[in-house]
Formats: structure tokens, sequence, C-alpha cells
């Protein structure tokens, strides 16, 4: 198997360091070189898979949402029981 090396100085140790660049409103990961300090990769502060997943399961929560899947059941209901009747209504 191969060995990541820096493409500056050829050293096989990395560093995650953290960093805001300048005029940035996020702090990001940097995968640099432990010698030289060459970055050689990015990766984002948060995870953000599972922000994501955090705000879906607040957004489910919440009392609105839960009302209108109950609201969105009953349609589909009624609606697959008119069709049912108009298809009766067609033979």
């Amino acid at each position: 198997m191969a060995r990541s090396k820096c493409p500056s100085c050829n050293n096989h140790i990395f560093e995650v360091v953290e960093h805001t660049p300048r005029k940035s409103n996020f702090k990001f990961l940097f995968v640099q070189c432990s010698s030289c300090g060459s970055v050689v990769g990015t990766m984002d502060y948060y995870n953000i898979g599972a922000l994501i997943k955090v705000l879906e399961k607040k957004i489910d929560e919440l009392p609105q949402v839960s009302g209108l899947n109950q609201s969105l059941n009953i349609i589909n209901n009624n609606v697959t029981k008119l069709v049912k009747l108009i298809g009766g209504l067609k033979k």
C-alpha cells in the first residue's frame, strides 16, 4: 500500500488544524504536513450530515409538522376512497 506524502517536503506525517480563513464566516479543518505546514486538504469544521439529521429530528417533532402529516394522511385516504368510488361508477 502506498504511503501518503507531502507534495512539498515528502514528509509522511500529517495533522489536522482548525483555521478560520480571512473574510470567512466559518471555521475549517486543514489537513497539513506536520513538518512544513503545506495544506493538502480541507474538511468542514462541523459534520454537516450529523447537523442535518439533528435539524430533521427537530422539525419532525414540531407540532405543526405532526399535524400536517396527520392531515396529509387523511387527505390521502379520502382521495384513495374517491378513486375507488369513481372506478366503481365507470363499470
